[in-house]
């Protein structure tokens, strides 16, 4: 009892955590996102956004996997004496000679696009922004150091104040100095640098002096270390390409404009993907501990428990964005047809991937090439559904292209979950997908008994709200009815 007391309290503490930074750092984003798409426009907005997300996909490979991969070998040097302050340093090491490979290539792979496959103006911001990747790399990494030891504050401080707030701030001051087209990107470099500098700091004053004098890197050990990181570096490079994919298609099929509309959609659904983020700080490494300690059964039974935890919380934020959808395109200047629907089938996209992409930690721990084929397969989708959609739906068809994918996908990794022993019963998440659509059929139907007399606005999100509220109210009883349904107990912390 007092394990699952504990374990209750960590993850809840370092999942309260999280979610306080990611409110943070949605607050910022949405400042950012004013300014991006109201005052630089959605031009400007579309090429920082795709220089951007190409600095993020070559942040995983750079980084080596160590974000995640990190946790094991703390766990695994730590108990020989080794300081983890050393493991740190060398991981940080490993990862910056990879980083300055990597943004070397970005730059010539710029230099040597085909003229009219993009636009000058995001050519020229792709080889600026991609030494921005070693900033990225250390803040993943020195941040994720502190995270084993259980300690989510500075995660909350870095991600959630420093970085978007340096951005926001100086994209801001540089767009009334009337630096239209670098501001954005002078931003971005702020918040990089601003982050690898707090991470740095962090992690030497949580894992302690750096005792530089007796680090003693082994060149045989760094060696085969990086041959363990490959595998899992490609799931990541793959995993955020699968993330990004409708983005770069939608960008160098639509152009620069219809990109920076897509991408406002795209952090318009930020709140349901930091639903999963925020206890993907904290499970990952209880995920490692939980399958050293008591095997892949055990910890695919604590997955899909948070598989529940992670879906229930999301689809209140999909209800909570229905409702509010029209009004938060109109604040940000969007106003195309069918941009509603688009935004609606992203979010649904996001909650397939988000809650029955927990388990994929089990597969990336154990069997990290079949991690790599469920992006595959989501890669592969995209890119052949989202050209079919795009010339004749734009970018509605983008995001059903994504919805299709996910489903797809989530169906990959329990097939694949079984054939390891994992075998969580089918149905075990359809209590609130049930109650989400019984709230949105019984909100639709009593909308139509409003009286016409209340404003257009109201009328319009009343059916959401509705629904809203019966989904709060059928998971208040499913959680008395079964008390321990919503538990995440069987996590390991020790």
């Amino acid at each position: 009892m007092a394990q699952e007391n504990s374990s209750q309290k960590v993850i809840a503490r370092g999942a309260g955590s999280n979610a306080l930074s990611f409110v943070i750092r949605f607050a910022a984003r949405a400042g950012f996102l004013y300014i991006g798409a109201r005052l630089y426009g959605a031009a400007n907005y579309g090429v920082f956004t795709m220089a951007s997300a190409m600095v993020e996909l070559a942040v995983p490979v750079a980084s080596l996997g160590l974000k995640r991969m990190i946790f094991p070998w703390l766990e695994e040097e730590t108990p020989t004496g080794k300081r983890a302050t050393h493991v740190l340093l060398d991981a940080l090491m490993l990862a910056l000679v990879a980083g300055v490979a990597v943004s070397l290539i970005m730059i010539c792979g710029a230099m040597l696009l085909p003229q009219g496959a993009v636009s000058d103006a995001l050519r020229l911001a792709i080889m600026l922004l991609a030494p921005s990747v070693l900033g990225q790399i250390t803040g993943d990494i020195a941040l994720a150091a502190t995270r084993w030891t259980h300690k989510m504050r500075y995660e909350v401080i870095g991600r959630g104040l420093v970085e978007p707030y340096a951005l926001t701030g100086v994209a801001l001051v540089a767009w009334h100095l009337g630096m239209n087209d670098t501001g954005m990107l002078l931003g971005y470099w702020a918040g990089s640098i601003a982050l690898a500098v707090f991470s740095l700091w962090s992690a030497r004053d949580c894992l302690g002096s750096l005792h530089l004098r007796q680090w003693r890197p082994s060149p045989a050990a760094l060696i085969r270390h990086v041959q363990a990181l490959i595998p899992a570096s490609g799931s990541d490079f793959l995993t955020t390409l699968a993330q990004r994919i409708d983005l770069y298609l939608v960008g160098f099929l639509l152009g620069d404009a219809p990109a920076g509309v897509y991408g406002v959609l795209r952090q318009l659904r930020t709140p349901i993907l930091q639903v999963r983020q925020a206890f993907d700080g904290i499970l990952t490494p209880l995920t490692a501990r939980t399958m050293r300690s008591d095997g892949d059964v055990v910890t695919g039974e604590a997955t899909a428990a948070a598989t529940r935890v992670v879906l229930t919380l999301q689809l209140g934020v999909v209800l909570m964005m229905a409702a509010t959808g029209d009004l938060l395109l109109s604040l940000f200047g969007v106003h195309q047809p069918g941009a509603y629907v688009a935004l609606l089938a992203m979010l649904l996209a996001e909650t397939v991937n988000g809650a029955f992409g927990v388990s994929e930690l089990i597969l990336y721990y154990r069997r990290p090439a079949l991690a790599l084929q469920v992006n595959l397969v989501l890669i592969a989708t995209a890119g052949l559904a989202i050209p079919l959609l795009t010339p004749d739906y734009g970018i509605v068809g983008a995001t059903i292209a994504m919805l299709i994918a996910a489903l797809f996908a989530a169906g990959l990794r329990r097939h694949w979950l079984v054939g390891l022993g994992v075998r969580p019963p089918l149905l075990h998440a359809s209590v609130p997908i049930a109650a989400a659509s019984i709230a949105v059929l019984i909100g639709r139907q009593s909308a139509t008994m409003l009286p016409p007399s209340w404003p257009d606005p109201l009328r319009d999100a009343a059916p959401a709200l509705i629904a809203l509220a019966l989904y709060a109210l059928f998971v208040t009883a499913w959680r008395k009815a079964r008390p321990g349904v919503l538990s995440l107990n069987q996590y390991r912390i020790s």
